[in-house]
């Protein structure tokens, strides 16, 4: 063919709009009719050998043609991604120069990366589609110049994703994650992009074709699938970690795939190389921070690696029920409580719950912080005997179910455990000389300690009244402790309520003298014991045994003070009552002394009644011992008033005083002798 006018290819024009030009510029309707005559259909993209045709067909400058073709972009070449019918146009490329580039045809080109507006897809007058087959390069069938059409500007990251494709310099590239502009030429690349903005754009629901991407995709969905891409990957990585958390977080169901979709499975596996890494590294943090669904074991695998099972930051029942220990329908159903925090999942009749792992740092921190029983006397380092002890003398607490944090089976704190070790270290006192020093385990009946003072001396201890004297610290727990044993025993004797007084303490509480005393001893009326005072023993008399001698005997002393008289007249009065007299051993020549009356013996005399001859006797001994006074007539007593109401004399009882028993007053006034005649009408019946 022969051309009047000579056209030759731009910097990143496409062949077609060239071969447009060129029939434009020769009087030819169109290209297609151009081509329709050398045998030849208008294409997006031509083979090697239809290339060299074209060339002879128009005329084309070879060097020309092998610029141009070195100056195409890389990814031209992908057929797959490069739109076959469609041809959008840039309205201002078009009057500038009047040239359609490559890089337009790319399904993800959607703007121009010089002039940054939105691409032209569909005529504004006849809505139709701008394809390839128009009779001009920017005119359309309906006779409409793009040129005229309103302008659309495009959005930073459209601009930038274009320029990217294209491989141009554009300032709208900053909107990109820097790993791509960083990137050479990848060729997964439009196809990972196609990916990442196809799913999202279905979950956001502006990607409105549900078929495979390919080149027959409207410049709609060409749209819609560069603003999925711009809410994962624009403004890196922050709305890559808002999109996700949200759909980690807010998703429906308890699957990863139900709460992103399925593409993360291409990222790591079709996508695994290392230009990729950026997006995956982000999305395993995101996933293990904040997914609290359902991860199966390949997924997870895939995703975290074998070697690392519990990278996530949330954990099903069963998984967090292995890490504590316990049996995970307990620790379910304390999540779906409310007691331990936690999140549940409901998918029909089952129900998937998840416990984040700041939840099990918590409770495993809690469970720590108390010891089982076996623990705590480990902790401690003392016996099981000893450990019950300690417990019942106040050293430790024992903390209920109730008062307990939730899956804690230990019931002693170690904090308090710790503090009772600390405290008696800082007790410690060291002493210059130490008769037997014991170990705080020692403190039982086998080195002389009841088991009743055992408790006592273990509550001195805590209290910080016996202080240990040594610590042996490579000794753990409360076995390294020692302690004083003398000072322990008279601990032990001051707190003894049967407590051993020395027959000189005796004398000074009870004001008798310490030579009776004595004589009580040695006549075993008292009971006393042999205590060892320095290189020496003396008598020491048990409380319990002074009661019982206080209890059986009464000193004739102490009830003559009593009654106000002596000694020989009371037992002269209870001569008649058969009161035997006790006396202890006495020195020879000497009076006697620490005389003794049985108790029991005064009792039975206090009920025995007087006879005839004891009330002639007390007669006698009165008149005897104070002279005789005349009698009264009217206290002449006549045989036949013995039997008569004595009510009938109202003045004698008044008038007679009262009766001594033969007792002597000590001041010896005869009007306290004995009146016998009270007494004989009981001598008389008896």
């Amino acid at each position: 063919m022969a051309f009047f006018q000579k056209v030759d290819p731009q910097l990143g024009e496409s062949l077609n709009s060239v071969m447009m030009r060129k029939a434009e510029l020769n009087g030819y309707n169109s290209a297609h009719a151009l081509l329709h005559e050398a045998g030849m259909t208008m294409k997006v993209a031509y083979s090697m050998d239809e290339t060299e045709q074209l060339k002879a067909c128009f005329e084309l400058d070879e060097s020309a043609m092998s610029s141009y073709l070195s100056s195409q972009p890389q990814y031209r070449g992908e057929q797959a991604f490069l739109r076959k019918v469609l041809s959008p146009v840039c309205t201002a490329c078009l009057v500038e120069s009047n040239v359609a580039h490559q890089a337009w045809s790319h399904l993800l080109v959607t703007a121009c990366p010089l002039h940054e507006i939105a691409l032209l897809s569909e005529c504004p007058q006849c809505t139709s589609a701008i394809g390839l087959n128009r009779p001009a390069l920017s005119r359309c069938e309906c006779g409409f110049d793009f040129r005229r059409a309103t302008r659309k500007r495009a959005s930073q990251f459209a601009v930038g994703i274009s320029a990217l494709i294209a491989d141009v310099p554009s300032d709208s590239r900053a909107a990109l994650p820097a790993e791509l502009n960083q990137l050479g030429y990848e060729p997964l690349l439009p196809s990972f992009l196609v990916m990442l903005g196809r799913h999202q754009g279905r979950l956001s629901g502006a990607f409105r074709s549900r078929a495979r991407v390919s080149s027959t995709l409207s410049f709609e969905d060409s749209a819609a699938l560069v603003e999925g891409l711009d809410a994962l990957l624009g403004v890196w990585p922050a709305r890559f970690d808002e999109t996700l958390t949200h759909q980690l977080c807010n998703g429906k169901g308890a699957g990863l795939p139900m709460r992103v979709g399925v593409w993360f499975r291409q990222l790591f596996t079709t996508y695994s190389g290392c230009n990729f890494d950026f997006v995956r590294d982000r999305f395993k943090g995101l996933v293990a921070e904040h997914f609290d669904g359902r991860l199966g074991m390949s997924a997870r695998a895939m995703i975290f690696g074998a070697n690392n099972p519990e990278a996530l930051k949330w954990f099903s029942a069963s998984e967090a029920a292995r890490l504590l220990g316990v049996a995970p329908d307990i620790l379910a159903n304390l999540v779906i409580k409310g007691d331990v925090q936690g999140r549940v999942h409901r998918e029909g009749n089952s129900r998937f719950v998840a416990v984040h792992r700041s939840t099990l740092d918590q409770l495993t921190h809690e469970r720590a912080c108390y010891l089982s029983a076996t623990e705590a006397r480990r902790r401690l380092a003392v016996s099981k005997m000893f450990f019950d002890r300690f417990i019942q003398a106040g050293g430790l607490r024992r903390y209920k179910q109730g008062e307990r944090p939730v899956l804690v089976a230990g019931e002693f704190k170690v904090e308090e455990i710790e503090d009772v070790i600390a405290s008696l270290a800082k007790r410690v006192r060291k002493k210059p000389r130490v008769t037997q020093p014991i170990g705080i385990q020692d403190v039982s009946a086998k080195h002389g300690i009841s088991n009743s003072k055992i408790i006592s001396v273990l509550q001195d201890i805590l209290r910080g009244t016996l202080c240990p004297i040594a610590h042996v610290q490579s000794v753990p727990g409360l076995a390294g402790f020692q302690f004083d044993k003398a000072e322990i025993d008279q601990r032990v004797r001051n707190d003894d309520p049967d407590t051993p007084l020395s027959v000189k303490h005796l004398a000074q509480v009870s004001g008798w003298k310490a030579s009776v005393i004595k004589k009580w001893i040695q006549g075993g009326h008292l009971v006393a014991i042999k205590e060892q005072h320095g290189k020496s023993q003396r008598d020491a008399v048990r409380l319990s045994a002074l009661i019982d001698f206080l209890l059986t005997y009464t000193p004739t002393a102490d009830l003559s003070k009593q009654l106000g008289t002596k000694t020989n007249y009371l037992l002269q009065s209870l001569r008649p009552g058969n009161v035997s007299c006790i006396v202890p051993p006495q020195e020879a020549g000497g009076t006697h002394r620490g005389l003794l009356l049985r108790t029991t013996d005064l009792v039975k005399a206090s009920q025995r009644r007087p006879t005839l001859g004891d009330v002639a006797e007390r007669w006698r001994q009165s008149c005897e011992a104070a002279p005789e006074e005349p009698l009264h007539p009217d206290r002449v007593i006549r045989s036949g008033d013995w039997g008569k109401n004595r009510s009938r004399e109202p003045n004698n009882e008044q008038s007679l005083p009262q009766p001594q028993f033969g007792l002597k007053a000590a001041n010896g006034d005869a009007e306290e002798r004995f009146r016998a005649w009270e007494l004989l009408p009981y001598a008389a019946n008896s």
